[in-house]
């Protein structure tokens, strides 16, 4: 046998061989792309098809990351310029505290701008927490602790809960905080807002007629520790949804930013906690 032929025809039919396989590759990684392009499409047509409708979104893709921070105890060092106008009681862990006012606040009208002009004044390190939600009927309003103007997502050791009376006159609060809040780790490229919505659309989130009406980049909890927590760039979806009896009922979905595939974030242990306290 020609050895040397031999080597030469093996060299010749390795090379086509790799020749051969690199281009399958290509193909394949083109259909690929092909694929992941007609996807796109296609759930942009289910949604049309669906008849959901999407207002004006944030579309800058942004790069932050990850917050840790610890669970602040309440002292009564804290409280000594508040005691004035209301008595507290601090839980024996010492961190939740309780406010009740010596004299009702009267407020003509429950928004935005008279509960944060209450808290503000009223509760230690106020000005650090942004109203989340007014339920007139159970007469609660609820504020999250912020972070570089970033809303903690329904934490618990991160909330005000204020509370009325008939009278329309507020009769106090519970309030939670962290404290040593900062930033940690490389900034990670989060999904879009557009992204988040579509992630809850196929994964069956949004039924028949939803209408997104907002999306707030925030955080929520990522890893629960005994004091220390660590959180996680969020998405926060608002949407209203049609009933089958035609009324409309507003909600909140949460998608977790850093998350490839889209992590929809069960929020409603935490929802019932903080709110039933």
């Amino acid at each position: 046998m020609d050895w040397n032929k031999t080597k030469t025809i093996f060299i010749i039919v390795f090379s086509i061989l790799n020749v051969f396989l690199y281009s399958m590759y290509v193909n394949s990684y083109n259909e690929a792309k092909k694929l992941e392009t007609l996807g796109q499409i296609n759930v942009d047509d289910e949604l049309k098809a669906s008849h959901i409708t999407i207002d004006q979104l944030p579309t800058d893709v942004k790069k932050i990351s990850y917050i840790s921070g610890k669970t602040r105890p309440f002292e009564e060092a804290d409280l000594a310029s508040y005691k004035e106008h209301q008595k507290f009681v601090i839980s024996t862990s010492g961190l939740i505290l309780r406010s009740a006012l010596i004299t009702p606040y009267p407020v003509k009208e429950f928004n935005e701008q008279s509960l944060s002009a209450f808290v503000a004044s009223y509760a230690p390190l106020g000005e650090e927490y942004k109203l989340f939600s007014i339920d007139n009927e159970k007469r609660i309003a609820i504020f999250f602790q912020t972070i570089q103007n970033h809303t903690i997502f329904y934490n618990e050791s991160a909330y005000i809960k204020v509370t009325w009376n008939e009278d329309n006159a507020i009769t106090g609060y519970e309030q939670t905080a962290f404290q040593n809040l900062k930033t940690f780790g490389e900034k990670n490229t989060l999904i879009g807002a557009n992204q988040a919505v579509k992630t809850l659309f196929e994964k069956g989130y949004l039924p028949e007629y939803a209408h997104v009406k907002s999306a707030e980049l925030g955080y929520s909890t990522l890893v629960p520790l005994t004091e220390t927590r660590v959180l996680s760039p969020t998405w926060r979806i608002h949407v209203e949804l049609k009933e089958k009896d035609d009324t409309i009922r507003e909600a909140d979905f949460f998608v977790n930013a850093n998350a490839v595939d889209g992590q929809v974030i069960d929020m409603q242990e935490n929802k019932e906690s903080i709110e039933s306290n």
